[in-house]
């Protein structure tokens, strides 16, 4: 009822449940994948299904599995949810994210195709709604000086 079929993450249901919790000290990064409409249009969705797939494998292979939350709350957009993490610790483990997904040669048909991720990160200091928000004006910054 809470898991993605196709990544393995939480879906966006989650967000009900994880906003009645004590997010005190806690931070959001909101990944966005760059260009995913022309991976789709190009190679297909078979193609941009396994991206979306090596994506959230890199995501969920860099947080930690019993504290904090990879969430797909949209096609191309993910949202993990770090408990108990400072700013620092968040755009540490982005950048680790995003280099990892930077680096990976995804083969479609016999040619690499660029996989890439925008993102951005803010504190839970309100409420999540907000701190989504606050992250998401910040990714919008990163996607405009990418492209």
């Amino acid at each position: 009822m809470y898991i993605d079929s196709l990544t393995g993450c939480f879906n966006r249901k989650i967000l009900d449940i994880v906003k009645r919790r004590d997010l005190t000290r806690s931070c959001v990064v909101l990944l966005d994948c760059n260009k995913f409409k022309a991976i789709n249009d190009t190679w297909g969705h078979v193609a941009g299904d396994r991206a979306l797939q090596i994506i959230a494998n890199r995501m969920l292979s860099n947080t930690r599995t019993s504290h904090d939350l990879v969430i797909r709350t949209g096609g191309d957009e993910f949202v993990i949810l770090l408990y108990r993490a400072q700013i620092g610790d968040a755009i540490a483990i982005a950048e680790r994210i995003t280099g990892q997904i930077n680096d990976y040669a995804f083969m479609v048909d016999g040619h690499v195709v660029p996989l890439s991720v925008s993102w951005g990160v803010a504190e839970v200091t309100r409420d999540l709604d907000t701190a989504i928000q606050d992250a998401d004006n910040e990714m919008y910054k990163m996607k405009q000086v990418r492209e």
